[in-house]
């Protein structure tokens, strides 16, 4: 299957607006989701200038949602110092060392045990080349932000950590604060263990970066639990945590943890999601508050057993700019690329793009306590979903029990099923949902509304289907346009037009010089270019 750009890099690439990730200039006005700030470079191409600031809502000729004020954005960890002299000191790790060395270059130890037995403040473990059969422990040794502790592969080097039989939680088991690992293989060896676990209020300001790290038998790869914050999971290729029919994640965060940034992964294959936040139902979790602000960010999420990434009873969740495919429907999961239900709140999805899951975003379902509440979905791109010819669903967006969902800037495109479906969930109503500016084209069904939709601002998006009229579904009357906008009361403002994509073939998504989308949006009071926000997810004539 040919490489999808992710929606940031084609955003920034054409001056789309949003506040994507990567792009420079002038910004939307912050959201209520605090998000930490990058500490790294996401892989995009050098953007032109944003546009000026957009039209004021007093503008705006439909209904102005106005986002909440801006909450403080925590600190991010901070990533790993580079190699070299920036280190005070590196003590050298070979397996043909010995612990009685001086840890030289040239007289390495042999052991990782003994290298963190003498490591400081400010020093680095370089192992070379090699394979350990160690249960490593990076506990408190006064690491600080100006002198971090540093365990990582030797320049050039390939270091394997290697599981199979160290009967431990985790084989690497960070309770301490400020410790980098960097460049190592992490192989569990199919032990029934975490690969690499952060717990404690004492694990904080960790980094994973840049390391290979797989084959577990346990509830996830990486962990992040028992209070501990502040941790950095970058450029890493996370994959085969398998427990057969039951969940195990790439990577999970869980209550009483809190600022987490996920960032540049390739997470795949595990029998559970790639990424999960755990809250506090079930029996597999712990008790305590719900984990607070996680940045999940340009990975690509793929081919696991459950879903892309799936968002419990969390607070301050964003997911942006990720790549997210191939999720089926199994037992436990309709194939959701993204899943959001139980009761999060304050969640944002932008910038994001989805091709051959079954259903790609779901808000709500499953859930204990208040729905979902405050989740906004933005300028995502859906494309070419698994359908019935792959015996799937073939869904785009589905909202079911929910308060004040924003479905806002997205398009879809190309699904067997419904680009759209609201009010149909068995635990509640969509309440306060507001889907404006959307393009939703070549579905089987355009929108499919139930009985739980009362409130619902649903305007200024435009429909089209391949080879015939656009088809809605109002609690089960299959109705045209103009039937809908009477008998819902929706949609007076939308068109039925073909969009007018630059190239489908091609996978690019933007709206070509002819397109009907082009200005005519309603205003939002999001950033746009021109007299009137185009529909869809890319905005075009920016400079």
């Amino acid at each position: 299957m040919r490489f999808r750009q992710t929606l940031t890099t084609i955003v920034c690439a054409t001056g789309m607006l949003a506040g994507a990730a990567g792009c420079t200039g002038k910004v939307e006005p912050a959201s209520a989701i605090a998000t930490p700030p990058g500490t790294s470079t996401p892989p995009v191409v050098t953007p032109p200038q944003r546009p000026q600031t957009p039209t004021s809502p007093e503008e705006d000729a439909g209904v102005v949602t106005p986002e909440p004020p801006p909450t403080q954005e925590p600190q991010e960890p901070e990533p790993p110092p580079p190699a070299g002299s920036q280190y005070t000191r590196v003590l050298w790790v070979s397996p043909s060392g010995n612990d009685s060395a001086a840890g030289t270059q040239e007289l390495p130890l042999r052991t990782v045990a003994r290298a963190l037995s003498l490591v400081k403040p400010g020093e680095a473990v370089f192992l070379q080349s090699g394979t350990w059969r160690e249960h490593v422990e990076l506990k408190e040794r006064q690491g600080t932000a100006d002198k971090p502790l540093t365990l990582r592969a030797a320049p050039g080097a390939t270091a394997i950590l290697k599981g199979g039989s160290i009967g431990e939680t985790a084989l690497v088991d960070v309770s301490g604060a400020h410790w980098n690992i960097q460049g190592l293989t992490v192989d569990v060896g199919g032990e029934s263990a975490f690969a690499v676990m952060w717990r404690g209020a004492g694990a904080h300001h960790g980094v994973l970066k840049d390391s290979i790290v797989k084959n577990g038998r346990e509830g996830a790869g990486v962990y992040v639990t028992e209070k501990a914050h502040d941790v950095l999971v970058e450029n890493n290729d996370i994959s085969r945590f398998d427990q057969g029919d039951v969940d195990s994640h790439g990577v999970a965060v869980q209550t009483s943890a809190f600022n987490v940034t996920v960032r540049g992964n390739d997470i795949h294959h595990n029998s559970g999601d790639g990424v999960q936040c755990l809250g506090p139902e079930g029996g597999a979790t712990n008790p305590g508050t719900p984990f607070d602000n996680l940045l999940v960010e340009n990975n690509q999420l793929h081919d696991n057993r459950e879903n892309g990434a799936d968002i419990k009873t969390c607070t301050r969740v964003t997911l942006r700019g990720n790549t997210v495919y191939n999720h089926r429907a199994v037992s436990t999961s309709a194939g959701e690329g993204i899943l959001v239900h139980m009761s999060p709140s304050d969640v944002t999805l932008e910038d994001n793009v989805f091709y051959a899951n079954a259903r790609a975003i779901q808000i709500g379902g499953n859930r204990e306590g208040a729905p979902p509440t405050r989740v906004i979905l933005r300028r995502n791109l859906i494309h070419d979903g698994l359908g019935e010819a792959d015996g799937e669903e073939g869904t785009g967006i589905r909202v079911d029990a929910s308060v004040d969902v924003k479905v806002q800037h997205n398009t879809v495109w190309n699904l067997s099923g419904a680009c759209l479906v609201f009010g149909t969930g068995s635990n509640g109503a969509s309440q306060g949902l507001d889907v404006r500016n959307n393009v939703f084209a070549g579905c089987g069904t355009a929108a499919r509304g139930g009985s739980g939709r009362s409130g619902a601002v649903v305007d200024g998006n435009l429909y089209f289907r391949s080879g015939g009229a656009v088809v809605f579904n109002l609690e089960g009357a299959s109705l045209s346009l103009a039937d809908w906008r009477t008998k819902a009361g929706l949609d007076k403002r939308s068109q039925e037009r073909a969009p007018g994509f630059v190239d489908t073939g091609a996978d690019d998504y933007q709206l070509s010089a002819q397109s009907p989308a082009r200005e005519a949006g309603l205003s939002l009071g999001l950033p746009f270019c021109g007299p009137a926000p185009d529909q869809g997810a890319f905005e075009s004539g920016c400079p």
